[in-house]
């Protein structure tokens, strides 16, 4: 008796060992990480104006890009925060610095913003800045950089 228990009791442990494996193998494949870090296959590391970015919203299905502290992010992988008619989509196709270090929605793009300067981010706080450096971790880990914003 003592012998089957003890089978049963290695059998149960090796199955549990297997099935965490198996768990720990899927989530490693799938982990978003590594599939952000892969070339966006639509988009080329390049220099982007505001308004080349104000086109990238996510509108049919196509790609979603945002710029912060003057690197442009594509986060077309995150298109059910920031894609057409989701919660963050005020941030796609422009340069979100200010709007995210302050944690501010607005109504959206505007044309005074397409052809003003790209903001300084003079007049943020020293929370508004840490706020923001920890955005651009985020988005540093989660998403691919397709470059820079430039005038």
């Amino acid at each position: 008796m003592s012998s089957n228990l003890t089978l049963t009791k290695t059998v149960l442990a090796l199955v549990t060992l297997y099935g965490v494996f198996k768990l720990g193998s899927f989530l490693w494949t799938k982990d978003a990480l590594n599939l952000a870090r892969k070339p966006s296959p639509q988009i080329s590391y390049r220099r982007w104006t505001k308004r080349e970015l104000s086109k990238h919203t996510g509108v049919d299905n196509g790609p979603i890009l945002i710029a912060i502290k003057g690197k442009v992010y594509d986060v077309s992988l995150g298109r059910g925060f920031y894609g057409p008619g989701c919660a963050y989509n005020v941030f796609a196709g422009r340069d979100a610095s200010r709007l995210l270090a302050t944690q501010s929605f607005d109504e959206g793009m505007t044309e005074a913003e397409l052809d003003a300067p790209i903001d300084d981010l003079q007049g943020l706080t020293d929370e508004d800045l840490e706020s923001l450096d920890a955005y651009i971790g985020l988005f540093t880990v989660k998403y691919q950089c397709v470059g820079d914003l430039i005038e």
